[in-house]
């Protein structure tokens, strides 16, 4: 929330008619207004949601994480979030809705539980950007349990999906017969 400042708005009326104070304030203006850009980017600064790139690598040291070279601030913001949320207990609904926070949404994976066999789990990732492996494997390692076997499978997706679509209309007439 940047402010507009107006420090010679805040005289009282008795020295807003003195022309060197005002001068005074008006030149100050300028530097109240860097230091209120500056606490509000600290302000920013204190959510991953909104922080700047010094805020991200500030929450990527805390959490030890190193970001690769080709890492967009949005791939490391959705990394930090993921390892920075982690509540127990684990179920299946919190790693469905952990994996739709990493992968983008519900329609980019699905899980296949195996219980009945013994304890497997099936992801499928229909997805061609390869950029989140590590993090989706991270993520399963950390919130499935270690006698669980876990299989990945990656699905591309076609740029290029047709879809046919039809109907069909019917039309009748009830009568009603009564007898007289």
């Amino acid at each position: 929330m940047i402010r507009e400042v107006d420090l010679v708005s805040y005289l009282p009326p008795f020295l807003a008619d003195y022309k060197e104070t005002n001068v005074t304030l008006a030149a100050e203006n300028p530097e109240f207004m860097l230091a209120w850009q500056a606490a509000d980017r600290a302000l920013r600064n204190e959510f991953i949601e909104t922080a700047d790139e010094s805020g991200i690598s500030r929450f990527e040291k805390i959490l030890r994480i190193r970001p690769y070279e080709r890492d967009v601030i949005e791939a490391r913001r959705t990394r930090l979030l993921s390892r920075w949320h982690n509540e127990v207990p684990y179920t299946m609904r919190m790693l469905a809705f952990k994996l739709e926070q990493l992968l983008g949404g519900s329609h980019n994976f699905s899980l296949h539980p195996r219980f009945k066999d013994g304890y497997m789990l099936l992801v499928v990732v229909y997805s061609t950007d390869d950029s989140q492996v590590g993090e989706l494997k991270y993520l399963l390692e950390t919130i499935l349990p270690l006698n669980m076997v876990i299989d990945i499978i990656y699905e591309p997706v076609t740029s290029g999906l047709t879809v046919y679509g039809g109907g069909i209309m019917e039309q009748a007439d009830i009568l009603e017969l009564r007898q007289i």
